[in-house]
């Protein structure tokens, strides 16, 4: 008998392969991205091209009418290519998981691993990339797991110095992203405080 755990994965699996089917784009959060793409164990529900990109960054803006065109392109879709979205300021940890220093950011899930595209962000370029030799050329990384709460810290410091040092080389402009990922931090780190030192220990049943 199927447990509810394994019924909602199975409707998961099949609701992203709607989605790839109806050219649908995913928008991917830190509580689903792992449940949806399944990027760390196995990738069953296909191939993804992932967005990474801020609300109010023109240059995502102008990225998203390309993007929207992948998403209904009928090769890409038999390829059981699937497009999904992540808003670095919502996600925070999904973004220091692939440590995404700018946007737009598009990353290519494919067959375990993982592509960094930095060609034109035209329609005609990235669609080439994945469906020709883009990907051949390429060189794939590991796909990172899901990191622990001490890992995902780490990763935040070292985003930070680096956006920092960026900064203060004139490379990125402002560190409001620095910034950012720092309070995105500090809150993390006084909800795990919390939890540890002040929420209620759970009862234990008497043998």
């Amino acid at each position: 008998m199927l447990t509810a755990k394994y019924f909602i994965a199975i409707l998961g699996i099949f609701a992203t392969f709607l989605s790839a089917c109806s050219g649908e784009i995913v928008a991917l959060k830190d509580d689903t991205f792992e449940h949806q793409t399944q990027a760390s164990t196995g990738m069953t529900t296909g191939s993804w091209l992932l967005f990474f990109k801020a609300q109010k960054c023109p240059h995502c803006r102008k990225l998203l009418p390309e993007y929207e065109r992948l998403s209904v392109d009928e090769e890409l879709m038999e390829r059981g290519v699937v497009l999904g979205t992540v808003d670095i300021m919502e996600s925070p940890k999904t973004a220091n998981r692939f440590m995404i220093r700018g946007f737009p950011t598009l990353i290519y899930l494919h067959q375990k691993k993982l592509y960094r595209y930095t060609g034109k962000r035209d329609f005609e370029s990235i669609k080439e990339f994945i469906i020709s030799s883009g990907i051949d050329a390429a060189e794939g990384e590991e796909i990172p797991t899901p990191p622990s709460q001490l890992e995902a810290w780490v990763k935040t410091l070292k985003a930070i110095g680096l956006e920092l040092y960026d900064a203060a080389l004139g490379k990125s402009g402002p560190a409001g992203y620095a910034i950012l990922l720092l309070v995105s931090m500090l809150v993390s780190m006084l909800g795990f405080i919390v939890s540890m030192f002040f929420m209620p220990a759970k009862k234990t049943k008497n043998a």
